[in-house]
């Protein structure tokens, strides 16, 4: 639902900081929620199509949904940095390949890390390249309440959000 509010602001809404804001942070919550849906396409839990960067590297074909692959990168990394802590990465916690299966403990560990990062990094980029430093700001505040809504009720969510705070400061310094 969010993921198709997000493309409806970006193609029909108006243009400038506001529109931005409200798109990025409507896909941040899209992004969320994103790689859930594996099961319900049958993908197979943690699927590797929806966990990890495809999702946002695809809203970046449309120059007009490149706020969608900011907020994308936003929300699927969050979810992503939540999966690190799960009960045990086994069975439905792994990564789960097209045509493969699952992966592995060790290599669905190096994935997500891989993809979080990658995620969260490549939203960082491409929000650069088109937002101005209020709507940037604005944007991250935004993402970063959605994010933190979030890891506070996931499974695991606590000790992402004591590792990202802790990855934020460091970047800081």
């Amino acid at each position: 639902m969010f993921l198709l509010i997000a493309i409806l602001l970006a193609f029909v809404g108006g243009n400038g900081p506001g529109w931005l804001v409200a798109i990025v942070v409507t896909a941040t919550a899209a992004g969320i929620t994103l790689p859930d849906l594996d099961s319900r396409l049958r993908l197979g839990h943690r699927s590797a199509l929806l966990h990890g960067i495809l999702p946002p590297a695809l809203a970046l074909l449309d120059q007009r949904t490149w706020g969608i692959a900011a907020g994308l990168g936003f929300g699927i990394g969050c979810h992503l940095v939540a999966d690190l802590f799960p009960g045990r990465m086994r069975g439905l916690a792994t990564i789960k390949l097209p045509l493969w299966g699952a992966i592995g403990a060790g290599w669905s560990y190096l994935w997500i890390i891989a993809n979080a990062a990658g995620t969260l990094l490549g939203g960082l980029v491409v929000l650069r390249r088109i937002a101005d430093g209020r709507a940037m700001a604005g944007a991250l505040a935004g993402a970063g309440i959605v994010g933190v809504a979030y890891l506070l009720r996931a499974e695991g969510g606590w000790r992402a959000l004591l590792m990202l705070a802790l990855l934020g400061w460091l970047a800081t310094r």
